[in-house]
């Protein structure tokens, strides 16, 4: 990190995730593994909110900044309103003018609020209070700061210039510690490694360790964790430090990834996945995975 990183100037600050993913002259992590795949699928991307993207925005900003969730999500919670119309005799409670009423009050009081239902704020709120019950874990978040989005512009060993962002969920600058939190459908020892492999969890990690280490510019190392949480009853999660053999992978990646968007933008050339062929042509040859490549043995047995 220190050979490859020259110069770095920075700016921290605290700003929304909307602002953050609108400044597209910065290169992120998940940038940078778009471009693992090819620079062409980082330059087509098209980013469209999923399921499971609008739950982990949801659940980040119920854990890490509660105040700021009370304040941009609404709870459709109809519970009441459906007790006492049942109570009163109805039978199709949602088509009634009371029912009808109440719900119109709920949208005025909603408006410009983003809307969740009532089953997925319990389960933020029992993933949240089974995460919390740990003394660690709830030291890993407090005393820090929260989605603080920083801005930089690195001059790396080639003397080339790059603007490149991160956005940890929670850092700790004195002690030099930063927090993220996954969700996932396994938070084991065995299962987790192999889902931050497929995920590129390496290069975020690696990523971001040296832009703080080289913002801090005392030769300090950070700590980088990974709090993993299950989304399915018992909530069960892991806690795992990034080990020197995960940030020095991340590192040697990110750094070849940011050598190849740099000649990229230079040139004004996205290739696809040619660009990783060694044969000019763009050919590759084609094998058998070493699982598939096996004997068949036969017997003339009488049964």
């Amino acid at each position: 990190m220190e050979n490859f990183i020259k110069k770095i100037d920075y700016e921290i600050k605290k700003d929304s995730n909307e602002v953050y993913h609108s400044k597209k002259e910065f290169i992120s992590a998940s940038g940078l593994k778009l471009i693992k795949q090819s620079p062409l699928h980082f330059i087509e991307h098209e980013q469209t909110e999923t399921d499971a993207m609008f739950f982990g925005s949801a659940y980040h900003t119920f854990i890490l900044e509660n105040e700021l969730f009370e304040s941009e999500y609404f709870v459709f919670d109809e519970t009441n309103i459906l007790d006492i119309l049942k109570g009163e005799g109805s039978q199709k409670p949602r088509g009634t003018n009371k029912y009808k009423e109440w719900y119109n009050e709920q949208m005025n009081e909603a408006a410009g609020k983003i809307m969740i239902e009532l089953p997925m704020y319990n389960l933020l709120k029992s993933m949240r209070n089974r995460l919390m019950k740990h003394k660690y874990v709830k030291s890993l978040f407090s005393d820090g700061e929260a989605e603080m989005s920083v801005y930089c512009e690195l001059e790396i060993f080639t003397g080339q210039k790059l603007k490149v962002k991160i956005r940890p969920d929670y850092m700790k600058q004195k002690k030099h510690i930063i927090s993220d939190l996954k969700t996932c459908v396994s938070a084991s020892t065995i299962d987790f490694p192999r889902h931050a492999a497929d995920f590129d969890y390496h290069i975020q990690a690696a990523l971001y360790h040296d832009i703080m280490s080289a913002v801090e510019g005392k030769g300090f190392g950070w700590f980088f964790f990974f709090i993993a949480q299950e989304k399915t009853k018992p909530f069960a999660f892991n806690i795992f430090e990034s080990s020197p053999q995960f940030l020095g992978q991340g590192r040697y990646e990110y750094e070849a990834l940011l050598q190849l968007y740099a000649y990229c933008q230079e040139n004004n050339t996205w290739p696809g996945y040619q660009c990783f062929t060694e044969n000019r042509f763009g050919v590759n040859e084609l094998n058998l995975p070493p699982y598939f490549v096996r004997e068949i043995n036969w017997f003339n047995h009488k049964f």
